[in-house]
C-alpha cells in the first residue's frame, strides 16, 4: 500500500519506460485489466448487442457465417413485438388471428386459444416470450422484411422446441427457446 491508501501495482519508472520502448504506450492498461473494474459494465458494454438487426441469415447460415457468400451483409429490417402491437399487419384479421392458425398447438395448451395480438403482450405461459417473438418473426416474413426466416422454418423452430426441448438449426447444434429468442431478436431493426 502507498501512503495515500492506494494499492501499489509494482510499476516503477523503469518498467514504465521499458513498456514505452516496447510500444506499450499505456502500461496502466494492465492495471485496469487486473482491477475489479474489468468485471463491471465497461466490459458488458463491449459485448452488448447493436440496436439495428444484425442477423440477416437463416439459423444455419447464421451459424456457418455463410463463408461462401462474398456479398457484403445486408441490414435486417425486421420489427419487434412492440412494433407489431401498434401497427398494421401484413395478414388479415389482426385482432382475431390465433397463434394456432400458423403454429401446431395441442388442444390443452394455453397457446391453443390465444390470439397472435394477445401474445404480443407478455404471457405467464410464454416462457422466454418465445411465442411472442415467433409471432413478430412471422409478421416480419409476411411483410417481406425477413425473407430468410420463412413460415416453414419458424414452424419447425416452434415444433422442435415444444416437442424435444430444443431446435436444431444445423447438425449437432441445439438451441433452447431462449437461444431461439436471442437469434430472432437479432433480426429486428426496430
Amino acid at each position: 500500500m502507498t501512503p495515500n491508501g492506494r494499492q501499489d501495482d509494482n510499476i516503477d519508472e523503469k518498467n514504465v519506460s521499458g513498456a514505452s520502448q516496447q510500444g506499450l504506450e499505456n502500461p496502466g492498461r494492465r492495471r485496469f485489466g487486473r482491477s475489479g473494474i474489468a468485471a463491471t459494465g465497461i466490459i458488458a458494454t463491449l459485448t452488448s448487442k447493436p440496436v439495428l438487426g444484425t442477423v440477416c441469415k437463416s439459423p444455419s447460415g447464421f451459424l456457418s457465417g455463410n463463408l461462401s457468400n462474398q456479398k457484403p451483409p445486408s441490414a435486417c429490417a425486421g420489427r419487434s413485438p412492440g412494433y407489431w402491437k401498434n401497427h398494421d399487419w401484413p395478414i388479415p384479421n389482426r385482432t382475431t388471428a390465433k397463434f394456432k392458425s400458423v403454429f401446431t398447438v395441442p388442444a390443452g395448451s394455453p397457446y391453443f386459444t390465444v390470439t397472435m395480438l394477445a401474445l404480443l403482450d407478455p404471457q405467464d405461459f410464454d416462457k422466454y416470450n418465445f411465442g411472442m417473438h415467433l409471432v413478430a418473426a412471422y409478421l416480419n416474413f409476411r411483410a417481406g422484411w425477413s425473407p430468410f426466416l420463412d413460415t416453414a422454418r419458424l414452424q419447425a423452430m416452434w415444433t422442435e422446441v415444444r416437442t424435444v426441448g430444443y431446435f436444431t438449426p444445423t447438425a449437432g447444434v441445439k438451441w433452447t427457446a431462449e437461444q431461439c429468442v436471442d437469434y430472432i431478436q437479432q433480426t429486428f431493426a426496430y
